[in-house]
């Protein structure tokens, strides 16, 4: 009998390629905190927040509109926003601010989750990559459906018990969270910052290699084009210089690197593309009017 060869049938049927824009989700922290004070008069950083507390009293104030924060929401912090915050009738310091608060255990919260005096504050701060880290600032309000509640429990009570390692479980629902209300942010937050291609190329170039030597020959060769038209697109298209906009790019990665990591600052200078310590030190405090290791100081997440 002779045997005949038969093929596997496709698992696609459809020839039609698809495309799916692609996101880097990194999540630098999420953590419990009860909170005491909570006086900030600038907050403003290169990254995503989600805040989520217990009990009213705690106020963020953006420009000319203040928002209380209550149980039954859910806030979404956009990158780059500028806010100052206060609890309750507390006054914001002149210079500097006033913070006392610590993790949350499970002590904690039977002894002290109905005083007062405190708020339980869980916070989250990720990235999602270029270019959706380039939505305009702002502060996102959601209301808080039973589904988004049982991730929040998920996540605080794994956070009371053990604030430094995440079970893959746990972690998925943290991404989950997170993914949940990017997925409510309205659709035409998410536009392209520009529609050339070439320039889109090189805005995605810097993204990935913001540690590497990035010339604007370098940049003009990576999106194929003399120099000169280059440069001056690439200003017309986002309104900076392109050095100005690496620069801007490294402070960023910098300012996540210092609230986030234990690095030295020889190990950020380098990885964000400075020279040494010294040349990050002079550009970071030109840009952010402090040096990086006050900046550390003042706002490093324990």
């Amino acid at each position: 009998m002779k045997n005949s060869l038969h093929l596997p049938y496709k698992g696609d049927p459809s020839d039609i390629l698809q495309y799916f824009p692609k996101y880097n989700l990194q999540i630098h922290c999420c953590r419990y905190w009860w909170l005491e004070r909570w006086e900030y008069r600038e907050l403003s950083f290169p990254y995503w927040r989600i805040y989520y507390n217990n009990k009213k009293g705690a106020f963020i104030t953006s420009g000319d509109k203040t928002i209380e924060l209550l149980p039954n929401k859910i806030y979404l912090i956009a990158p780059n926003t500028s806010y100052s915050t206060h609890l309750f009738n507390h006054k914001i310091p002149t210079k500097g601010y006033d913070l006392k608060g610590g993790r949350i255990t499970s002590e904690y919260q039977s002894t002290n989750s109905m005083t007062s005096l405190y708020i339980d504050h869980l916070y989250i701060h990720f990235n999602i990559g270029f270019p959706y880290d380039n939505i305009s600032p702002g502060i996102l309000t959601f209301d808080i459906s039973t589904h988004l509640m049982n991730k929040i429990n998920i996540i605080t009570k794994h956070l009371g018990i053990d604030n430094k390692e995440f079970s893959f479980s746990t972690l998925l629902t943290i991404q989950s969270l997170i993914i949940d209300l990017l997925a409510e942010v309205n659709t035409k937050q998410w536009e392209l910052p520009t529609g050339n291609h070439h320039i889109l190329e090189s805005l995605n170039f810097i993204e990935n290699n913001i540690g590497n030597h990035l010339s604007n020959h370098t940049l003009s060769e990576k999106c194929r084009l003399a120099t000169n038209t280059f440069t001056r697109l690439f200003k017309q298209e986002t309104g900076m210089s392109p050095q100005n906009y690496v620069r801007q790019k490294r402070i960023d990665n910098a300012c996540i690197l210092l609230h986030h990591s234990d690095e030295s600052m020889d190990e950020i200078a380098i990885r964000t593309g400075f020279t040494n310590r010294y040349h990050f030190t002079r550009i970071f405090k030109q840009v952010t009017g402090i040096s990086p290791a006050k900046y550390r100081k003042e706002f490093k997440i324990n």
